[in-house]
Order: structure tokens, then sequence, then C-alpha cells
């Protein structure tokens, strides 16, 4: 009966030990889920840096809500030539994206001077650059500044956030 009572003992012991490592490993988990969480939440009430003296900050203007967009229909049709001198053509179908319904509108008015703007900045594409990805996103964000660059000429917003293409083909 001595022997039952100590190999009891030492069963009750390993089941109390995993018991443990199981209740040490729930609260490993939650606390983990807690850090992802809480995470972000303490980052974004630490105060960011203060700005160095004599450094200009510029407060971002938040413009919130759902993105619209803005169709510059029909495509662009660009012709260009590459290094050789061989004639090429792009056809870009590109939209504007803003958070601002009267920036839309703005962009919808002022499409024939967006238009004719984007082509003469495409017409000087140089063919090695426009058919690798860097050169298309630079092609968008020289596209972005230009049509940032028409809008302030009519009004004083610039509120345009991004210009994507929708189709591009390059032959």
């Amino acid at each position: 009966m001595a022997e039952e009572e100590v190999q009891n003992e030492g069963t009750e012991e390993a089941s109390g030990g995993k018991g443990k490592m199981l209740m040490l490993g729930g609260v490993a988990v939650v606390m983990l889920i807690i850090g992802v969480f809480a995470g972000p939440a303490v980052m974004n009430m630490i105060s960011p840096p203060e700005p160095v003296e004599g450094e200009e900050t510029e407060e971002p203007v938040q413009v919130t809500g759902p993105a619209i967009y803005q169709s510059l229909h029909p495509p662009l049709v660009v012709n260009f030539k590459d290094s050789l001198g061989d004639s090429h053509y792009m056809q870009i179908t590109m939209e504007v994206m803003s958070r601002d319904q009267d920036v839309i509108n703005t962009v919808r008015d002022n499409i024939p001077m967006i238009r004719n703007a984007l082509i003469l900045l495409y017409s000087g594409a140089v063919y090695d650059e426009v058919t690798t990805r860097e050169g298309k996103q630079d092609m968008l964000a020289d596209g972005l500044a230009e049509i940032r660059s028409v809008m302030a000429e009519t009004t004083d917003e610039e509120l345009i956030e991004a210009v994507y293409f929708t189709s591009l083909v390059i032959q």
C-alpha cells in the first residue's frame, strides 16, 4: 500500500506540472495578444519628437473619408521615340484620387487642361525607363505633380492624394 501511495503522489506531481505549464502557456498567449492590440495604442500616445530649432514643421492637412476617384477618360495616347530613334506609343488610362468631393468636381471641370499637361509630360518619356517598374512609378509621381500644378493654377486646392494607372499599353 505504501508503494501505491508513492506512485499516486508521483503522478499527481507530474500532472500538476503539466497543468502549470499549460496555465503558463495560456498566460503567455494572452499577454502576447494584449501586446499586439495594445502596442499601437501605446505608441500613438507617445508624443512625437520635438522639432529641431530653425526647422519648419508643416502640419499635414487631415482630410478623412472614403477615397473618391475620377477617371481622366478617354485614354491618353502619346507618341515617343526610343534611344535608337524608333517610334513607340503609350496608351494610358488614369484615375485621380481625393477624399474631398469638391476637389473631384474641380478635377472634372479641368480635365481638358489636365489631359493636355499629361500628354505634354509623357511625350518626353524615355522608352527604356517606362518599361521598368521604377519608371512607371516615376511616371505616376510626375503625373501627380503635373496634375497638382494644373490644379494650383485654377484653384488653391492641391488635395489630390494619388494618381493611378488603370491601363497602360506601351508599344
